[in-house]
């Protein structure tokens, strides 16, 4: 099995979880109206004015960004989607009850891997690119994430679905054509054939309990 370690990757995949935190807003307990765009553009605008302002507070007790991400990335992450199209044939195989457990402990492994990660970003911003597409109940908005450390822009794509309560979710996004969910799901589904699904989640439980440093995957 084949990974990059975190050290390597914190600029591009660090900043792919990170922005999914763009999202994390108060729309928890009533229907999110806004377009993909809207979302974007007004969330990244209140997230990174935090970062930037309280940074050496959330750097002193990193729990408290945690705690934030606990507390609002359900409501705007479509994470069962993203258990599907990770696990891919072995969801069809899996029970409810493994299901369960792997969208929870592969929620938890990318808040204990990259939420911190966002410490170490400079002033960033977001802007939202012009040519965006749309396809049926499918919508990517592209953008430009420059974070502040002098170095080119990454170019960040979200994937958003409107769901059956017409709300825009978002349940995959890519770094520079670099996709979560396709790496994921290629390093996941090696790891099932070698071990099996039980194995997996066990080592993702163990991984957030302990806080490893865990590797991210790559092709």
């Amino acid at each position: 099995m084949k990974y990059l370690r975190l050290v390597r990757i914190t600029s591009s995949y660090g900043a792919m979880v990170s922005v999914l935190l763009v999202f994390f807003t108060a729309h928890a307990l009533a229907k999110d109206s806004r377009s993909p765009e809207q979302i974007v553009e007004e969330n990244a605008s209140k997230l990174f004015s935090v970062l930037n302002n309280e940074r050496e507070r959330l750097r002193a007790n990193p729990d408290l960004l945690n705690e934030l991400i606990q507390e609002t990335v359900l409501p705007v992450l479509d994470m069962v989607s993203m258990g599907k199209l990770i696990l891919g044939k072995y969801w069809k195989q899996a029970s409810e009850e493994q299901r369960s457990s792997f969208i929870q402990e592969f929620k938890d492994m990318l808040i204990r891997i990259y939420a911190r990660s966002m410490l170490e970003f400079g002033h960033a911003q977001v802007k939202v690119l012009h040519n965006q597409e749309q396809q049926g109940k499918y919508h990517t908005v592209k953008t430009e994430l420059d974070i502040g450390t002098g170095k080119a822009p990454l170019q960040i794509a979200y994937v958003f679905r409107n769901t059956k309560l017409d709300e825009w979710k978002i349940f995959d996004l890519s770094v520079d054509g670099l996709s979560l969910v396709k790496n994921f799901r290629t390093s996941f589904n090696q790891e099932i054939e070698e071990t099996s699904l039980n194995a997996l989640i066990k080592r993702l439980a163990n991984s957030n309990k302990t806080g490893d440093s865990d590797a991210v995957p790559a092709e």
